[in-house]
């Protein structure tokens, strides 16, 4: 009678978890961290990333794993990633704000104009698809209103059509504004996330230039430039330096 050897057996569960399709690793990566196997639990998610199928709960549910872990950097990129797909979900920004308290860091912006802040909080209230389709509604609205105002055979008619036209109009531009904002966030090239441990800046793209500040994990900076194997980030309150490719992962 032949029997399997254990290098088989190897192999047969090795092929059997290629072929699992995404929705079943996303469930056995959900069984694991349900059972405190965080880092298995990562490794599936991050499977599944690696894949092609990106997703806010996926990434959500990463961001959690590595979080248990301990591992602050990795927990804060994909937060702020899960974000981008889920921008008004309560418990991702609940969970990056938790995350945020635990690195060494805290970095306090540099003063703006009050404004922005309220023009941030407009642009959150609304997700991309959410603010695509009240665009597209709001221009049909328009076009409605401009039919009426051409065909209203009274002018009590063609009053009410012109000012539907204008106050959905004024709507509508708005909407696009705020479309035009979420598209460009979303599509953020030069955000990053400080993954390594801690990090010596240095004050030009060489090792032996003189050092300029040091980081650890977790820590948002926005990336202005590359040379080689370096990039020049620059914090929220205005520090700049340098760094090497790889300590910082862009969201």
């Amino acid at each position: 009678m032949r029997t399997v050897s254990g290098v088989g057996i190897a192999l047969l569960w090795a092929s059997a978890l290629l072929a699992q399709t995404p929705g079943q690793k996303y469930q056995q990566g959900n069984a694991l961290y349900q059972q405190g196997r965080y880092p298995e639990a990562a490794a599936a998610y991050e499977e599944i990333i690696r894949g092609g199928y990106t997703g806010g709960e996926v990434t959500f549910n990463l961001a959690n794993a590595y979080y248990k872990q301990g591992n602050m950097g990795k927990a804060i990129l994909n937060y702020e990633r899960a974000l981008r797909f889920l921008p008004a979900d309560d418990d991702v920004r609940h969970n990056l704000q938790l995350a945020n308290l635990q690195i060494v860091d805290k970095i306090e912006p540099a003063p703006r104009l009050f404004l922005w802040d309220i023009w941030d909080d407009i642009k959150g209230a609304f997700s991309l698809d959410g603010i695509t389709w009240l665009c597209y509604l709001l221009f049909l609205i328009v076009l409605a209103a401009l039919t009426a105002v051409i065909l209203a055979r009274t002018y009590a008619l063609r009053k009410a059509g012109l000012l539907s036209a204008i106050v959905s109009g004024v709507m509508f531009l708005l909407s696009v504004s705020i479309l035009i904002g979420k598209a460009t966030d979303a599509n953020r090239a030069d955000e990053a996330i400080v993954t390594t441990a801690i990090v010596t800046v240095k004050n030009s793209p060489d090792r032996q230039s003189s050092d300029a500040f040091v980081l650890h994990a977790g820590v948002k900076v926005r990336i202005t430039e590359s040379i080689g194997e370096w990039v020049r980030i620059r914090l929220a309150d205005g520090k700049v330096g340098w760094v090497e490719l790889g300590v910082a992962e862009k969201i």
